[in-house]
């Protein structure tokens, strides 16, 4: 397998109109059809602006299906010299590695107690009567393909003899994601505002 690459630019009108900043881009192509593109470097063709301006890049993550593409979005500024535009931050995903840390932050302790209550009396998953008895089993299940309350009612035990030690339940969780609310809306508002007296750049093919 070979790759063929070649380079191009992009060039993009600057703030003053009066010049362009352009864009070196290498592409490479193999013989599975497949194909990557990388940005080399971009410049201010024009005087004035380069005394007033440099280049930031503005990107942001977001879920998309590996056919919609990268999940990447590149917007590229004129910024204002003295002038920076603050990186996003992004909304924390919780992830556990064991499945009595994903319980504990998941359900309440109170919903915890319960459903060992429910599990022992009614013994089998297709009788529990209580919806956090099922969310648990479906947590239990995603991780360990199997849906056992004699495996589940122990790993409960546990939560309820350790629930101190944990540092995520819904209470914990829900503190952090006041405060993190308040971090977002702040970071959008200073985003907000280097934008607003930056210059978008909208680069073409020449």
């Amino acid at each position: 397998m070979s790759w063929d690459s070649f380079e191009y630019d992009l060039s993009a009108k600057c703030a003053c109109g009066n010049g362009i900043v352009i864009r070196h881009i290498l592409q490479r192509d193999d013989d599975w059809n497949r194909s990557e593109t990388r940005c080399l470097g971009e410049e201010i063709h024009c005087a004035d602006c380069a005394k007033k301006y440099h280049i930031e890049h503005l990107i942001r993550h977001y879920f998309c299906m590996p056919w919609d593409g990268d999940g990447i979005s590149d917007r590229a500024f004129l910024v204002p010299n003295g002038i920076h535009i603050p990186k996003y931050k992004e909304k924390r995903i919780f992830s556990f590695s064991r499945i009595d840390e994903q319980i504990a932050a998941d359900v309440p302790l109170k919903d915890i107690k319960a459903s060992i209550n429910d599990m022992q009396t009614n013994k089998y998953t297709t009788r529990l009567e209580l919806g956090s008895s099922r969310e648990i089993v479906l947590l239990y299940q995603r991780r360990y393909k199997k849906k056992s309350l004699k495996m589940i009612i122990p790993v409960l035990e546990t939560i309820i003899q350790n629930y101190d030690k944990y540092e995520w339940t819904p209470e914990t969780i829900t503190e952090y994601r006041i405060t993190e609310e308040k971090e977002l809306s702040k970071n959008n508002k200073e985003i907000a505002e280097a934008i607003s007296k930056s210059f978008e750049l909208d680069f073409r093919r020449n």
